[in-house]
């Protein structure tokens, strides 16, 4: 038996999964079509996803600046 506590998904609706990626519900149902962005869960025809997955998705699609780019923003500052 594990001592770890299970940590059950906490399953969100399309709308707010999109408010959360600052994108539109009709993006998240064409990336699904498309077979991009975040993984989702549908059960019975409803579409949910987990906030822990939108969160790490985010996470992977973090960008750092490039040097460049930081040394033309700072040409542009002046």
């Amino acid at each position: 038996m594990s001592t770890v506590p299970h940590k059950f998904p906490e399953f969100i609706a399309t709308k707010r999964a999109a408010e959360i990626l600052g994108r539109s519900p009709a993006t998240l149902k064409r990336w699904r079509y498309e077979g991009t962005g975040p993984e989702y869960v549908e059960i019975e025809g409803r579409v949910r996803y987990d906030v822990r997955v939108l969160l790490d998705y985010i996470k992977k699609n973090t960008r750092v600046p490039s040097v460049r780019a930081a040394m033309e923003e700072t040409r542009g500052a002046a």
